[in-house]
């Protein structure tokens, strides 16, 4: 290659480099209109007609213009390349790039040096998967969204769909006015990655012909362009994932850090603010600083340990120090992250487990006064499995049977009681398992210790999931009770008996003066030797015995007394 020609290209890199920097500059600033206004300003020159060969001196002329032909491919190669690099380098350098002002870029760079006046770029949607479409027309643009599952444009409906479909680029000079498009002459390439396809470069309106040359620098493009979108779709589905765990980070009930493997915070979730920290005043902070004294060492070990080994311990509890100078409990799951094979980072997860812990003591002071409960009461307290057999009783109920609690477990009521009562206790159990529904039932049993009579009330017993695993059984002794009631029945009745009874052993006093009076007239006035005399003396002394029957009545009638019997000889 001559030197003219070397410096030609140094010099057709630079102005590449020095124009794609400026669209670069204008892109940042202006967004796609600018960059595209700033691209349109020069166009590539077409390359000269060929002349005809006519004698030595249309050799001459012809050997001048292959010359001067090389040096233009050579320019437009370097130009591609310099466009090429000039993209990779806006996307390389510029953060925050979005998949528009890429499209654009693209777009502007392919009309550019095709000598197009119409452009589209197209780019698959990370979230739906649809196709957009940045158009390019003068000094417009515009966004369009393709319909799912086709490729249809108003401009380009049947082109468009060719290329996109098949995959393939699609080289138009002519074409006919069936088609139904605004433009005779087409050129449409895929951006493929792999056999992925991620988007589209059709350009129109070109100056003359498209060539094979410019199929070539589109293509390149293109390739450019779909590794540009397929790094740009697995940023955005990066910082979506990162997105959502910062989400779901924030949104924990537990605190989540990160620290290098000497112990400094370089990391803290919001959480912290529910113990006074703000996430950056802990940055920086040793977490040997935060924790209890009297826990620090464990913590130190802790580190050490997964420093040296490079795993940490299953789950690892200590105190934490709020702001306000107070400390709660937590418990802490983490991890190691490796880099070369070496841990520079620990991660951890701490959960505040000072309400778990006064829980746990609640439930064990509940657990002590229930046990208690159940130990002391003077009712007799069983648990039965769903077949019938003693899980659980208490004192009370063992005594009954004269046994101890151990010895009546794993017993049936056929074993404890009679046929007919065990028959009768089997059929209750049943009919709480059955329904579902706590029945009261009272009871007369015959026990070692004699016979009993007890109030029961059986409910069905679940277990937290809800499910039906037993009965539970509380039994009174109510024997004394039906005792006072028989003895309470007998008081009412010798009340109710005394208030009738006294009326009326007045009124047989008063019958019995009467015929005692008569019988004392009638012996004053029989003879001794009478037959009669003997008579009258029986009704005199029948009367005295009635009389006395009658004062001990009214007595009774007076202060009623179950049980009181007469203690007279004669009846």
């Amino acid at each position: 290659m001559s030197g003219k020609m070397k410096r030609s290209a140094r010099s057709a890199r630079a102005v590449a480099l020095a124009k794609t920097r400026r669209l670069s500059a204008a892109l940042r600033s202006g967004g796609i209109y600018a960059y595209a206004q700033q691209a349109r300003l020069s166009f590539l020159p077409a390359a000269p007609a060929r002349p005809e060969r006519e004698g030595a001196a249309g050799n001459n002329i012809y050997s001048g213009f292959s010359r001067a032909q090389r040096e233009a491919e050579l320019s437009r190669a370097q130009g591609v390349s310099a466009s090429v690099n000039g993209l990779e380098e806006l996307f390389l350098t510029a953060s925050g790039v979005s998949f528009r002002e890429i499209a654009g870029a693209v777009l502007a760079e392919a009309c550019r040096l095709t000598g197009s006046r119409f452009g589209v770029a197209g780019y698959r949607d990370g979230v739906t998967g649809k196709i957009l479409a940045v158009a390019l027309h003068g000094k417009s643009q515009k966004m369009r969204q393709l319909k799912k599952g086709s490729a249809v444009s108003p401009d380009f409906a049947g082109l468009w769909g060719r290329v996109l479909k098949g995959k393939k680029p699609l080289l138009a000079n002519y074409v006919p006015s069936a088609a139904r498009v605004k433009t005779h002459k087409f050129l449409g390439v895929p951006a493929l990655y792999g056999r992925e396809l991620l988007g589209i470069l059709a350009l129109s309106d070109p100056r003359g012909d498209y060539s094979a040359d410019e199929l070539k620098t589109v293509s390149k493009l293109a390739r450019v362009y779909a590794i540009m979108l397929k790094r740009k779709l697995a940023e955005d589905g990066r910082r979506r994932e990162h997105d959502a765990l910062l989400a779901i980070i924030s949104s924990s009930q537990d605190i989540i850090y990160s620290a290098d493997m000497a112990g400094k915070i370089v990391y803290a979730s919001p959480r912290v603010a529910a113990y006074g920290y703000r996430p950056k005043d802990l940055l920086g902070r040793s977490i040997f600083d935060l924790i209890h004294p009297q826990d620090r060492d464990l913590a130190v070990k802790a580190l050490a340990k997964a420093r040296e080994t490079g795993r940490t311990l299953p789950m690892i509890s200590y105190r934490l120090r709020k702001k306000n100078g107070g400390y709660f409990f937590m418990e802490q799951k983490s991890g190691i992250v490796k880099s070369g094979g070496r841990p520079v980072l620990i991660t951890g997860i701490a959960r505040d487990v000072g309400r778990k812990t006064s829980a746990a003591a609640l439930l064990k002071e509940n657990e002590a006064t229930f046990r208690n409960i159940f130990e002391t009461s003077g009712d007799a307290i069983f648990i039965k499995d769903l077949i019938g057999r003693y899980l659980k009783v208490n004192k009370a109920c063992a005594a009954f049977f004269h046994l101890t609690p151990k010895a009546v477990l794993g017993k049936t009521d056929a074993e404890l009681f009679e046929p007919e009562a065990a028959r009768s206790s089997t059929m209750a159990d049943r009919e709480v398992i059955r329904t579902g529904k706590t029945i009261n039932r009272t009871y007369d049993r015959v026990l070692p210790s004699g016979t009993r009579y007890f109030n029961i009330v059986r409910t069905p017993l679940r277990n937290p999931g809800g499910e039906l695993i037993g009965v539970l059984g509380v039994a009174r002794d109510i024997t004394r009770i039906k005792e006072a009631e028989g003895e309470l029945a007998g008081a009412k009745a010798s009340e109710a008996l005394g208030k009738v009874a006294l009326p009326m052993a007045h009124d047989f006093n008063n019958a019995l003066a009467v015929i005692n009076g008569y019988a004392a007239l009638l012996d004053e006035e029989t003879a001794a030797s009478s037959p009669l005399k003997a008579g009258i003396g029986h009704i005199i002394s029948a009367v005295k015995w009635a009389a006395e029957l009658t004062s001990q009545f009214q007595t009774f009638a007076r202060h009623p007394k179950p049980g009181t019997r007469n203690s007279g000889g004669q009846k």
